[in-house]
C-alpha cells in the first residue's frame, strides 16, 4: 500500500520523536570522541617533542661537565633537565636515559651513591628487559664501587638476560663474584661470558681477568652466607 506524502511525514515525524534524542547524542558523543581522540594525539606528540628537545639539551650539557673544573654549571643544568624530564614525562624512554646520563657523570665524578640513585629510579621505570638488563649490570658496577658487592649480588643473581647479553652479564656477575672473593665462581662467570661472546667480539680484559684467577681457588665460607641471606631477603619481600 502506497503511503501518501503526508501520511510518509508523519511516521517520519513519529519516528525522530521516539528516536532524535538518542541519534543526536549518539551523533554528539562520536563527534566528541573523534575530537578528543585528536587532541589527546596532538598532545601525546607535542609532549614527546618537548621531552626530546630537553633530551637533546641534556646531551650538551652532560657532555661538557668536567669533573675537574670548579665551575658546576653544567652539572645543575644537566641536573636541572633530568629532573624536569623525570618529573613531567617520567613514563617516557627519555627520562629513563636522562637517569642514566646523570648516572655516567656521577661515576665520572666518584659520586657513587648518586649514580646509585639515579640507576635505581630508572631501574623502577623500565619494563623492557633489554633496558633492565643494561640498568641492572651498571647498577652492580656501582654497588662493587661503593665496596658493598652482596647488594650488587643481590642486582642480579635472579635476573635472566636476552641472549645477546648474556656474554656482558657474566662478565658483570664474575666481577661480583670476584669483589666477594668468590674466586672460583668468578672464574666459571668469566668462562661463560667468553663463550657467549660474538665471533667478531675481542674482550682482551675479559681474558686478562679470567688469566689472573688461580686454577686452584677455595671459596670462602661466607660466600654461602652471603648468599642465603640475599635469598632471606628477597622471599621477605615478596611475603
Amino acid at each position: 500500500m502506497v503511503e501518501s506524502d503526508e501520511e510518509q511525514l508523519e511516521v517520519l515525524k513519529q519516528w525522530w520523536d521516539e528516536n532524535g534524542t538518542v541519534l543526536m547524542v549518539t551523533i554528539v558523543l562520536a563527534l566528541g570522541a573523534s575530537f578528543g581522540y585528536k587532541a589527546w594525539e596532538n598532545n601525546v606528540q607535542e609532549q614527546g617533542e618537548t621531552a626530546s628537545a630537553i633530551y637533546e639539551n641534556l646531551l650538551v650539557a652532560t657532555q661538557f661537565i668536567d669533573p675537574e673544573s670548579d665551575d658546576e654549571t653544567m652539572s645543575l643544568t644537566a641536573t636541572s633537565l633530568a629532573d624536569s624530564l623525570k618529573n613531567e614525562h617520567g613514563n617516557s624512554t627519555y627520562a629513563t636515559f636522562a637517569a642514566l646520563h646523570l648516572a655516567k657523570a656521577a661515576v665520572n665524578n666518584g659520586d657513587a651513591k648518586g649514580a646509585q640513585a639515579e640507576l635505581e629510579w630508572a631501574l623502577g621505570q623500565v619494563t623492557e628487559a633489554h633496558l633492565q638488563t643494561i640498568i641492572r649490570m651498571r647498577l652492580a658496577r656501582v654497588l662493587i664501587m661503593k665496596g658493598d658487592a652482596t647488594a650488587a649480588m643481590a642486582v642480579i643473581i635472579n635476573h635472566q638476560p636476552a641472549r645477546g647479553q648474556v656474554a656482558s652479564f657474566e662478565e658483570v656477575k664474575g666481577d661480583v663474584y670476584s669483589a666477594m672473593g668468590s674466586m672460583e665462581s668468578a672464574r666459571q662467570s668469566y668462562q661463560i661470558a667468553l663463550e657467549n661472546l660474538d665471533d667478531e667480539m675481542e674482550k682482551p680484559i675479559l681474558e686478562i681477568k679470567l688469566a689472573d684467577i688461580p686454577l686452584v681457588a677455595s671459596e670462602p665460607d661466607v660466600l654461602g652466607e652471603e648468599l642465603g641471606e640475599i635469598s632471606a631477603a628477597e622471599e621477605e619481600g615478596d611475603a
